[in-house]
């Protein structure tokens, strides 16, 4: 009796149940396209902050190297700025020298005439090296005010982030369970991301095709690409970025979750299946935002980079794409990023300019 109790009201829960999971997927989206724009606006202030760090570190050496210009002829500057001076107020010679003779005294004033054109002209640049120290400050003043912009706008940004992120997880509890066991027992297993990526089954929710093209994870420079060498004897089988401490990484596409957590030399590892048998790895996050299972949207946050490391040294953000089991060049998915140069690149050129 009490079973058929109960599976009456399984019966008439069914449609209530369906109709609050739908409730929960629309407004999952809802969060999701909230959590892409908020991730896009912040990834946007990340560069414009890197760019006027940049700006103002480049305004900082250009007055340090004025300022060190100025003071190695200080010395020199002052005293032949005086001796024009004291010349120009009290023309005869022998306040200059100590001739002992009329053709000493003409000869000393013919050599003060030949070198005030000199002394003036030198006057002159370094009264323009004041100048342009001056101007310096005042765009380095602008710079910082940006910068300080930026910064205020990036905390704010994080903020909503985090909080649009505890809702959504609130709502993902709610409905059943995506996670993984067989997954994470493989990830705590496997010796390498191509182990993990092998063993992955490919479980519905997945897109049908991978996409055309794939959007950058993080803000900052490429660092590091597919085929450049990583090591003695190894190449890099994906690409890398630079990021700024605690910058947001964003889901490259829209994708199904096939792991997220740890990997046994690796640290925290997201895998994307993005469709058409490709997943996307990215490591190097600090914290992880998204569930196995779960479906991402291009431009969500997945988590966020660590911070800054030994001597301030900027974390980094490695991406891979494998199809099956093997490691292709993202240049197919990011061919505007590809032509970029990266620094890397800038300091070849630099060496084998003349």
């Amino acid at each position: 009796m009490r079973r058929f109790a109960a599976l009456i009201c399984l019966t008439l829960a069914g449609p209530a149940l369906a109709q609050d999971a739908r409730q929960i997927d629309r407004e999952l989206g809802r969060l999701r396209g909230e959590l892409v724009d908020l991730g896009s606006a912040e990834q946007s202030r990340e560069s414009e902050a890197e760019r006027q760090r940049a700006a103002l570190a480049a305004l900082n050496a250009r007055e340090a190297a004025i300022k060190a210009r100025i003071d190695a002829n200080r010395g020199s500057l002052a005293k032949l700025l005086g001796a024009l001076q004291t010349y120009q107020r009290r023309p005869p010679p022998p306040l200059l020298v100590n001739p002992r003779s009329a053709r000493d005294a003409v000869r000393a004033a013919i050599l003060i005439k030949a070198v005030t054109p000199e002394l003036q002209a030198r006057g002159k640049a370094f009264a323009a090296q004041a100048d342009a120290i001056a101007k310096l400050r005042r765009s380095a003043a602008a710079a910082s005010e940006t910068l300080f912009q930026a910064e205020s706008d990036i905390a704010d940004h994080r903020a909503d982030i985090d909080r649009l992120l505890t809702q959504k997880q609130v709502l993902e509890n709610r409905l059943p369970s995506t996670d993984d066991p067989e997954a994470r027992a493989l990830a705590a297993q496997a010796g390498s991301v191509t182990e993990l990526v092998g063993g992955l089954s490919g479980k519905p929710g997945a897109p049908e095709k991978a996409p055309d093209k794939l959007a950058a994870p993080v803000a900052g420079p490429l660092i590091r690409r597919f085929g450049d060498r990583s090591g003695v004897r190894e190449r890099a089988s994906g690409w890398t970025w630079r990021a700024a401490p605690a910058a947001p990484v964003l889901a490259p596409a829209n994708a199904r979750v096939d792991y997220a957590g740890p990997l046994k030399g690796w640290g925290p590892v997201v895998i994307l299946n993005i469709g058409g048998g490709h997943r996307v790895v990215l490591a190097g996050l600090e914290t992880v935002a998204v569930g196995i299972g779960r479906k991402v949207a291009t431009g969500e946050p997945l988590g966020r980079m660590g911070p800054a490391g030994r001597g301030g040294a900027a974390p980094e953000l490695y991406l891979e794409v494998r199809n099956a089991t093997s490691a292709v060049n993202p240049a197919r998915w990011m061919p505007a990023m590809s032509a970029l140069k990266s620094p890397r690149d800038n300091a070849k050129s630099a060496s084998r300019s003349p």
